[in-house]
């Protein structure tokens, strides 16, 4: 079950979810509706945005110069929204700002050829660069039918001043991804169910980083954000280390009827199969 540094950096195409942040010793719930009234078109391509840089103001985020999203905060992974093939130029804006002040720009291309593919801008690193720089990781979001008894998790590595880590499940000690160092990210599949995730230092057993119980329900699929600071009192901003858990996909139950049931042979029949057999009788 262990998955090694996984994909990094894959230029695809931009990128929400309903966010929950549980970790052990408490739970929060964060999530955004970010949009302005510029509705891109609907194509069933669906893009999403992850602000985890810890001492980044509020962002907004242009396509070829239009605001699409506005007013996003750190730790927020926003809702999913279509957007057409294409290449486009991105800009990461401090919110309220004008794009000429973009603190990042990239052009990215966005193609629809697997409709099971989605995509995801992660905004990491620092504004300060004291650990790592702020980047842009355009990244695809695999939302493949899982089957119904498994889930689909990626883990992403976002915390500036983190080594690279192992994560562990901790009841049975078994890695599910090791050596994923910043910026690193990638899947991995588990049976539903729930767990007690550890987060170690990459070939440590001894000092966890971080412990989370999650709930991992058959056919779907999940994001696991490492974001904030190990030694917040040191860093740029006080965000302390957590994970950011979302709900990326669902199982899809369109289509999907419920079996036909034969009646019992000593189940009463009602009163038109009655009318229906008597009919039947008197024709012949």
């Amino acid at each position: 079950m262990t998955e090694n540094c996984v994909s990094r950096r894959r230029i695809i195409q931009v990128g929400g979810g309903l966010v929950v942040v549980s970790g052990v010793g408490g739970t929060t719930a964060a999530s955004s509706d970010h949009e302005t009234n510029d509705q891109l078109t609907d194509t069933g391509f669906q893009t999403r945005v992850a602000h985890l840089s810890p001492d980044a103001p509020n962002i907004d985020i242009y396509v070829d110069g239009e605001r699409v999203r506005e007013g996003i905060s750190y730790g927020t992974v926003t809702d999913y929204r279509d957007l057409e093939p294409g290449t486009y130029t991105i800009q990461v804006v401090p919110a309220g700002e004008d794009p000429a002040e973009a603190v990042l720009e990239e052009t990215v291309e966005v193609d629809d050829e697997d409709p099971t593919i989605d995509g995801l801008l992660a905004v990491i690193g620092e504004v300060a660069a004291q650990n790592q720089p702020l980047e842009a990781l355009f990244l695809d979001d695999d939302n493949s039918p899982v089957d119904p008894g498994a889930a689909r998790v990626r883990v992403l590595h976002a915390a500036p001043d983190a080594p690279a880590v192992d994560v562990v499940v901790g009841e049975t000690g078994d890695a599910l991804f090791e050596n994923v160092a910043f910026g690193e990210s990638g899947y991995v599949e588990v049976p539903e169910g729930e767990y007690t995730l550890v987060i170690y230092p990459a070939g440590d057993r001894e000092t966890s980083v971080f412990e989370i119980d999650v709930s991992l329900a058959g056919g779907t699929v999940y994001s696991a954000f490492a974001i904030g600071y190990l030694e917040p009192e040191e860093a740029p901003a006080d965000e302390p280390f957590e994970i950011l858990l979302t709900e990326d996909s669902l199982p899809d139950e369109e289509g999907v009827e419920p079996d036909e049931e034969e009646p019992k042979k000593d189940e009463p029949e009602n009163e038109s199969e009655k009318e229906e057999k008597y009919e039947d009788k008197q024709a012949t």
